[in-house]
């Protein structure tokens, strides 16, 4: 009768059991008197937890999956009509094939007029136009222009010879033997080794000095000296030497290799960072003030261990997999805080104040004697949005829900509060955030797949151009048949454009194939041989297109 003494609680409790919140404290009282009455709760739970709720879930998933198709469908559709209209309106001749002329004309306009796009330079203006003219005709086709999204998605790099600022500013001292032998030396994988083989000693060593003390031991007396401020201690000066060898060590490379060679590399990165804040904390416990525990220093060094994840690269791809899942489920997670932010301001306006402490208040009486107060939940409360956000954020997750419910419910002294927190369970946890961890999973999945497909297989050669993984390298003279006036070596890769659904290996090897189409001999036969118009009405056409 504690949890079924009438039909609404009755219902109201076995809700509690499908969020799992506090299952299995609601069969214990009948457990305990009749082994049998767990069979009850067994097959409840089945059919709603295991069963209903999951199939919630895939309709939710599904549901937002055809949607997500549908805008898709729908978007793909709105952007080839408003291609072809811009065709139509830049083929001022009617002749089916716009020039090089007025394409330049174009991605000047982009540059002077349309900040939200990315600034074309004149060479990559003409690559652009090249990968546009997919057969080489120095025309594009209609067909051709409805690719302009995805090639303006590429993004070039000449490929020059790296030159240091040593290099360029003291050649006298790069081209020395001693300084040539130093730079190998740095830049050799011995010494990448070497220096592994430190970072894991001196991680092993001080996770055996302190294991016992992180087992939560008071027997252990630590060095008193650890905490005066002062290097005095083998293990302070131990951390000093690291810091100070990393610290050259990454001098070193970026002198030897330049910062913007220096700066691609997300372990050169991520040991940067590493040492910098050890550095900096070092800087800070070192110096009067009130902390003076040289634990941080050590704890922050110990931290670059992590760099070794690179020995195993399946590790590496779930890392690079997890950052970018995690940058395009943004959106999902800001409609997340928006049904959290709008139920934390209703929570604000009907439950403020209502949680309080005030020995004068007889709620806070009422509030001590309830699971609420006896949880010591009393900073969960709607008296601001800070709290309130709080108190969502633990709806959330849901465990132990109950426990803030039940303060609310006290000092009402009615039941209609559960209808707030079902309303938010419902909404928050079934839809929002379910939506937000299949987004997850199938991204991940996705990703995972088309990595894979991308670092196997051998490379690409498409004649003018050769994919390996997300990067094509191209001679700049001639693109898909096209001749760019250009020279030199290029590499192409595509920038982000959010959920992936083929390979970008695939994307750049569909941009960087010369079509041989049986009309493209036709168009470029007809538009060349065909008398180039030059009156007036062309003319005003062309120059109200610029305008």
């Amino acid at each position: 009768k504690q949890y079924f003494p009438n039909l609404i609680d009755g219902m109201w409790t076995l809700w509690i059991c499908v969020t799992t919140a506090i299952y299995p404290d609601v069969m214990m009282p009948a457990y305990n008197q009749n082994r049998m009455s767990t069979f009850y709760f067994i097959f409840f739970m089945v059919v709603t937890y295991f069963f209903l709720m999951n199939v919630v879930l895939a309709t939710v998933v599904n549901a937002y999956d055809n949607e997500l198709d549908k805008r898709k469908t729908n978007l793909e559709e709105q952007s080839a009509a408003n291609l072809k209209k811009a065709f139509k309106f830049m083929d001022v001749n009617r002749e089916g094939a716009i020039d090089r002329e007025t394409v330049m004309a174009l991605f000047l306009i982009l540059n002077e007029d349309f900040p939200e796009f990315r600034t074309i330079p004149g060479d990559e203006a003409a690559l652009l136009f090249a990968v546009l003219d997919s057969d080489g005709s120095s025309f594009i086709e209609m067909d051709e222009f409805l690719e302009f999204g995805k090639v303006m998605l590429l993004e070039f790099e000449r490929k020059a010879p790296h030159v240091t600022v040593i290099e360029k500013y003291l050649p006298w001292l790069y081209f020395t033997p001693c300084f040539q032998f130093f730079r190998k030396a740095i830049q050799s994988k011995g010494f990448e080794i070497l220096v592994d083989v430190i970072v894991v000693f001196y991680a092993g060593m001080v996770a055996y000095s302190s294991y016992p003390y992180l087992l939560g031991k008071t027997d252990i007396v630590l060095n008193p000296r650890a905490f005066n401020g002062h290097i005095d201690t083998s293990w302070e000066k131990v951390d000093i030497g690291l810091i100070t060898f990393y610290i050259w060590e990454l001098v070193f490379k970026m002198i030897f290799r330049g910062w913007k060679q220096f700066s691609k590399s997300r372990r050169n990165m991520f040991d940067l960072t590493i040492t910098t804040l050890a550095a900096l904390s070092a800087f800070y416990v070192y110096t009067p003030t009130e902390y003076s525990n040289s634990l941080l220093i050590r704890y922050l060094v110990m931290a670059r261990v992590l760099r070794i994840i690179r020995w195993w690269p399946v590790f590496q791809t779930i890392a690079g997999v997890a950052t970018d899942v995690l940058a395009r489920s943004v959106n999902l997670l800001l409609l997340l805080f928006c049904i959290a932010y709008f139920f934390a301001d209703l929570g604000v306006q009907v439950f403020g104040g209502m949680i309080t402490r005030d020995p004068n208040n007889p709620r806070a009486q009422i509030l001590a004697n309830s699971l609420f107060g006896q949880s010591h939940y009393w900073a969960n409360n709607f008296n601001d949005m800070f709290g309130a956000m709080n108190v969502l954020f633990n709806l959330l997750v849901v465990n132990n829900w109950t426990e803030c419910y039940a303060g609310f419910e006290a000092v009402v002294g009615d039941r209609w509060p559960r209808l707030y927190f079902l309303a938010f369970y419902i909404v928050g946890v079934v839809l929002a955030n379910n939506l937000v961890i299949a987004f997850v999973i199938n991204a991940f999945i996705t990703e995972w797949r088309l990595r894979k497909e991308e670092l196997s297989g051998d490379d690409i050669n498409t004649q003018d151009a050769v994919i390996h993984g997300h990067v094509a390298e191209l001679e700049a003279s001639q693109v898909t048949g096209t001749q760019t006036n250009l020279s030199g070596r290029y590499t192409a890769r595509l920038t982000h454009r959010g959920f992936r659904e083929e390979t970008d290996k695939l994307v750049l090897h569909n941009l960087l194939t010369q079509s041989y189409r049986a009309s493209s001999g036709r168009k470029t036969q007809s538009v060349r041989d065909s008398p180039r118009r030059t009156s007036d009405t062309e003319a005003s056409r062309r120059q109200s297109f610029m305008t």
